[in-house]
């Protein structure tokens, strides 16, 4: 009966849900724009009017208001800004003007005049919702004699890693000399510079410049490029970051001794071998004995800093938890950019009698790998040292020469 009754429940959930995602659905498709955007070709201080319609597709009763957003925005004036539709109101006009400044930047500006239907009033047996549809406003501001857009792109190989700089002549003129030079720090923070041909670059035309370097140099992270175009005196820099492998943090330490029956402070250390901060960083833990959960918990969020290792102390409630072998299968979480992250591990720990010593020792925290940098501090401290050795014993020479020079002289008469 109980196996019947969690079914229904799950069937009830899954027929809510598909009713739902109809109901929204056919919001979407309630209202509409037409058109959907409108082109301008940009003058000085051109002063022009514009018009679209709102169409009331399921030619129902709603309200909506009208206002401007955009970086262009505040060049444009409405005409109306609210509507008012009955249900036999096929579409509504909008107008507007638009009254542009002395200069635009080249290429594309836009502004998007916004119609917001009113949210609906929720009801026993109604959703709450609303739909925002929007209007473009396309400015093509006129390119200069010379100019250039200029895109960065990476191609992962087996062996190396490729930089390509893809550029573009919009100008009105013909591009005689163009190169791009790529700035990056590898692994080990040293710089690269990295020049491409010089080439001639046509009105409209396009053309990749690329160059590579040993991926070993890399190994996993994120390494902060730039790509600076030099063409007929005039640059553009774009900066993207290069991303290889994948975030990864580890769990180091678990304790592998616990007493059974009492509550236990466990340590457990986290390392992270990304070359940057990770924040928000917690392990879910799953109990497990004989291959049965018994129970589960989750650890406190910290902030991990670039390839360094922190500590978590807390406690753990072992009542009721007989001696034996337990494992503890962790689930590392931590966001990068817009996806939950992962990492699995799994220990082993033994509960023992209460009264039993412990035979664990909980190590130092691990510290961070030397890089480069450090090694080569110590390598010239440790060169420095051997001067001021080398330097003292002939200084001392020097000084004791007369008492040297006599030893030689007695040695030298006995012969």
């Amino acid at each position: 009966m109980k196996n019947n009754h969690l079914i229904f429940k799950i069937r009830l959930i899954l027929i809510i849900i598909f009713l739902l995602i109809i109901l929204n659905l056919n919001l979407v498709t309630a209202i509409g724009i037409r058109p959907a955007k409108t082109n301008i070709d940009f003058s000085p201080s051109l002063i022009t009017s514009g018009e679209f319609w709102v169409v009331n597709n399921d030619l129902v009763e709603f309200k909506a208001k009208v206002y401007v957003e955009g970086e262009l925005g505040k060049y444009v004036n409405l005409e109306t800004t609210d509507l008012n539709f009955r249900s036999d109101t096929d579409a509504l006009p909008v107008s507007f003007k638009l009254v542009l400044p002395v200069q635009v930047p080249p290429g594309e500006s836009t502004a998007s005049i916004v119609v917001e239907q009113a949210t609906v009033e929720a009801k026993s047996d109604t959703i709450s919702s609303r739909i925002i549809i929007k209007h473009k406003i396309i400015i093509l501001g006129p390119y200069p004699e010379k100019y250039i857009t200029a895109k960065l792109n990476f191609q992962e190989q087996d062996n190396v890693v490729e930089f390509v700089s893809e550029v573009n002549n919009l100008g009105q003129k013909d591009i005689n000399d163009l190169q791009t030079t790529f700035y990056v720090n590898d692994q080990k923070q040293q710089e690269h510079i990295l020049e491409t041909e010089k080439i001639g670059l046509a009105q409209n035309e396009n053309k990749l410049l690329k160059r590579t370097l040993d991926k070993n140099l890399f190994e996993q992270g994120e390494f902060e490029v730039s790509a600076v175009t030099k063409y007929d005196d005039q640059q553009v820099e774009v900066v993207k970051s290069l991303v290889l492998g994948q975030p990864r943090v580890e769990v180091t330490y678990f304790d592998r001794f616990f007493t059974a029956n009492k509550i236990n402070q466990y340590t457990l250390d986290l390392l992270n071998r990304w070359n940057r901060e990770i924040k928000n960083v917690f392990v879910d833990v799953e109990v497990q004995k004989d291959d049965k959960k018994i129970d589960g918990f989750r650890t406190k969020s910290i902030d991990l800093g670039a390839e360094l290792s922190k500590r978590i102390n807390d406690y753990y409630d072992a009542r009721g938890k007989d001696p034996g072998t337990y494992t503890f299968n962790m689930v590392v979480n931590f966001w990068n950019l817009v996806r939950m992250e992962q990492n699995e591990f799994k220990f082993q720990t033994e509960f023992l009698e209460d009264g039993e010593a412990l035979p664990s020792k909980i190590p130092e925290l691990a510290e961070p790998k030397i890089n480069e940098s450090n090694l080569g501090l110590w390598l010239v401290s440790l060169f420095g040292l051997l001067l001021l050795v080398c330097g003292s014993y002939v200084a001392w020479r020097y000084i004791h020469r007369d008492e040297y020079e006599n030893e030689i002289n007695d040695e030298s008469g006995k012969m």
